[in-house]
């Protein structure tokens, strides 16, 4: 359900900013959201793939549970006010680097958005460890939702361009608050007696890998912030974007796999149990690899005639080419994408840090060298590249740091 909510909502968000308000706002609006997804990293500061972890090994003893989770909550909320101020205090000079003064006021219309983002990671961290799976699958389709509606009170309202991104203040405001109910009914907080001492494992496990959680949302919008800072037409960028958008789209096919696998790593690698790992991967890889090949397939053939119709506007058929190179991709990469937080449930984050540091390397350059001569095309074909080195990096790192061969 996840799923086809994002795929419709990541869909129709960027059809209908660009029909409501134009590819040039689209552009603008997809580069303060890839600053707010950043910023947002820092906030959580990883401390959500700690607490997934710690709670996922033992989920029935309760006053462990409620220590880790408080343990957690304290910096993260600490460190989501810090991440916030320096957001806003870098919108002058992300607007001067894209030549902007939108990019500055959607940062400050995003703001409050970004305290609860940053929040929220750590919410669904709790979640996710505890295995409450079908509360995880309704409070992502919920923020989805949330998601949808702030465009429409946005077009009713007649929220100018640059004051779109509210959108992500009110959903993530709104999200926050059931998040909240939700741990209240689920952990004991009274009971988290020992929580320093968690405080400052989180911090350490938070230290050690949250350059790879940076790394990696940076690496997720790199093609689209690298288009923009190169001076790419921001209508182009714009184009981009939305073919981006939906690679990222069949991204989360993935996602969710990983949601479901990450504690149940977590228990089999803390119990010294690899093989369950392994064969955990083996079954998981006879159904998904095809299942991922044939949607990339038909992402690719469909575009060409839907996208350009459906928004009525020919311009977005110049993200045919790229959208397919994108998909080429995907699918070479994917017996390993359910895996790629393999190394954080085996508690060793400095060296998932080294892993995802090396694949926006391995992006970056590419980008560097592609960009300028192929334009879009080029910076699809760095995101594919990417995309297949972090498939051959997790599975030698996986095999060399972890013990597992997947």
């Amino acid at each position: 359900m996840p799923v086809a909510l994002l795929g419709a909502v990541g869909l129709g968000l960027n059809f209908l900013i660009a029909a409501w308000w134009g590819a040039a706002a689209l552009g603008v609006f997809n580069l303060v959201t890839i600053a707010f997804f950043v910023f947002a990293v820092v906030g959580a500061c990883g401390i959500q793939y700690s607490v997934l972890r710690a709670v996922a090994e033992d989920t029935e003893d309760r006053a462990r549970v409620a220590a880790i989770v408080v343990g957690a909550l304290v910096p993260n909320i600490a460190l989501a006010a810090l991440a916030t101020a320096a957001f806003l205090a870098a919108r002058g000079p992300f607007a001067a680097l894209h030549g902007d003064a939108a990019v500055a006021e959607g940062m400050l219309w995003a703001a409050p958005g970004l305290f609860c983002f940053a929040v929220n990671k750590v919410l669904f961290g709790v979640v996710n460890g505890q295995r409450r799976m079908r509360a995880f699958a309704v409070y992502t389709s919920l923020r989805y939702l949330l998601i949808a509606a702030g465009l429409f009170v946005a077009r009713g309202a007649d929220v100018s361009a640059a004051q779109l991104p509210v959108i992500w203040t009110f959903a993530e405001g709104t999200l926050l608050l059931v998040l909240i109910g939700e741990l209240v009914a689920t952990v004991s907080l009274v009971r988290g007696a020992g929580w320093r001492r968690w405080m400052r494992e989180h911090l350490d496990y938070g230290a050690r890998g949250v350059t790879a959680t940076l790394a990696a949302e940076i690496n997720s919008k790199l093609d689209v912030w690298m288009l923009g800072a190169a001076g790419i037409a921001k209508e182009l960028v714009g184009v981009y974007s939305l073919a981006a958008a939906l690679n990222e789209g069949v991204a989360q096919l993935s996602v969710v796999v990983t949601n479901n696998l990450n504690p149940i790593m977590a228990r089999s690698l803390a119990a010294e149990r690899p093989d369950e790992v392994v064969a955990l991967a083996r079954r998981t890889r006879r159904w998904f690899v095809p299942a991922l090949a044939g949607a990339c397939a038909l992402g690719a053939l469909a575009y060409p005639i839907i996208i350009p119709r459906l928004l009525n506007d020919a311009s977005f058929a110049a993200g045919t080419t790229p959208f397919a190179v994108l998909m080429v991709g995907v699918v070479l990469a994917s017996p390993y994408l359910p895996f790629n937080q393999i190394l954080l449930m085996a508690h060793r984050p400095g060296w998932h840090t080294v892993f995802v540091v090396l694949v926006v390397a391995i992006n970056f350059v590419a980008d560097l060298m592609l960009i300028p001569q192929l334009g879009v095309t080029g910076a699809a074909a760095a995101t594919s590249i990417a995309a297949i080195g972090s498939a051959l990096l997790i599975r030698r790192m996986a095999r060399g740091r972890a013990g597992v061969r997947i």
